[in-house]
């Protein structure tokens, strides 16, 4: 499956085959609507009157909303759309993870009922070099630092992620790079993955693979897809002097995502294909008997992310003016041959977030210190903080979002985790 580069990343793309995107869900939210018209009438001369009174005051309503004037047409077998039921306060079901401990509670994530941050080694010091990893079990409510994982470097520990089988963490120096490290949780051993010089390369974990961008040399960068059960690096890209470096690429459970120039694909060398910024999506399940979907939007293309057939991507490099957008993935996207027809047009989330995640058919942001949750189905917004209250998303799993409660200072109470279930 893994595939080494000893040159550029066009020998490597066309070998390549990597998996497949999940059809297309689709839901209803149509119920039958049965009624019977009793009519009293007092004699045989008043039936067709009362057939018209039917029409009028029974029939209309019932599918105009009252209006006799606005009747809509609809066919035989044709059912109402259901009335929407309230929505719930998210403010009012977000619980406080209380029972971490007076510690600090850098870079969470969370997977599943775990959630997995950087912090002090007693698990009690407020540190802003995090010398250990912990895990917090919040069916238990339980917190423990992971023995097997000690830091190298002076700048700490960051950015853990984790899942069943394995953590994934940086390792950084103060200086001049560090390292993309892993942890097999059953074995208890943690382990180099790659270095780096440059920069801090942003990892994501899905199944036995991590992912990241990380610049190898002045003007070149590379994509990285890691086999934790193999501990094999393959070269996915190569990008070569292009506007898109600084995007972070994206796994999620069944597929890869990641910025590239337009028709990047089809130019054998180098990487200057475009100034256009096309998405590409890269399945992971089949055993890769299905090609990549790219997509075009109309827009600049930052830092994409995907769940299923969802994307959500910024088109700016997170400034005030750049919108939180979202696409799906069209059936039969991978055999189009025009790429500016497999993704639905953008749609405008939110503008101006500060930082954003993606879970099972949400989009989470944070905007002016409030976190929010974005519905695709409804295209519904809700906050999940009070007005009172000032918020910073750390991330989100499945239907789960945890967020930080930063009203008294970041720095001051860096503990402060919050929890919220969506309904």
């Amino acid at each position: 499956m893994f595939r080494y580069s000893g040159g550029r990343a066009r020998s490597i793309k066309r070998g390549r085959r990597i998996g497949r995107r999940r059809g297309l869900r689709l839901g209803s939210g149509l119920y039958s609507v049965n009624f019977e018209a009793i009519l009293k009438i007092g004699g045989l001369v008043l039936v067709a009157a009362g057939i018209v009174c039917l029409a009028i005051f029974v029939v209309v309503p019932l599918f105009s909303g009252g209006n006799p004037s606005s009747v809509v047409t609809q066919s035989a077998g044709t059912e109402e759309t259901a009335t929407p039921t309230p929505s719930v306060d998210l403010t009012q079901i977000a619980e406080e993870l209380s029972s971490i401990g007076r510690s600090s509670i850098i870079d969470a994530s969370i997977y599943g009922d775990k959630i997995v941050f950087a912090t002090s080694s007693s698990l009690t010091e407020i540190t802003s070099t995090a010398d250990a990893i912990a895990v917090y079990d919040m069916t238990n409510k339980t917190a423990e630092t992971i023995s097997g994982i000690t830091k190298k470097y002076d700048a700490g520990l960051f950015e853990p992620k984790m899942n069943d089988k394995y953590i994934v963490y940086l390792d950084c120096k103060s200086k001049d790079g560090g390292s993309v490290c892993g942890y097999d949780i059953s074995s208890g051993k943690q382990f180099v993955m790659r270095d780096y010089i440059f920069g801090k390369p942003k990892v994501t974990l899905s199944g036995k693979y991590a992912l990241w961008l990380q610049q190898t040399m002045p003007g070149t960068d590379k994509l990285y897809l890691y086999d934790l059960e193999t501990r094999e690096c393959a070269t996915i890209e190569i990008f070569v002097n292009t506007n898109f470096f600084i995007s972070a690429p994206y796994i999620s459970d069944d597929s890869i995502i990641y910025v590239q120039p337009k028709d990047e694909e089809k130019v054998l060398d180098g990487s200057s294909a475009s100034s256009d910024a096309e998405i590409c999506v890269m399945p992971l399940k089949d055993k890769g008997d299905r090609e990549p979907v790219y997509g075009l939007t109309g827009t600049f293309i930052y830092e994409p992310m995907i769940r299923g057939n969802d994307i959500i991507y910024l088109d700016g490099v997170r400034d005030n003016d750049c919108r939180l957008l979202y696409s799906t993935i069209k059936p039969d996207a991978a055999s189009a041959s025009d790429h500016s027809q497999t993704l639905t047009p953008p749609v405008e989330i939110a503008k101006g977030v500060l930082n954003y995640c993606i879970g099972d058919g949400f989009a989470a942001y944070t905007k002016d210190n409030t976190v929010y949750v974005y519905n695709f189905a409804d295209g519904s917004t809700r906050p999940l903080s009070g007005e009172t209250i000032r918020a910073l998303l750390a991330g989100a799993y499945g239907k789960d979002i945890i967020w930080y409660d930063i009203t008294d200072g970041i720095s001051d109470t860096p503990d402060v985790l919050m929890h919220t279930l969506l309904p």
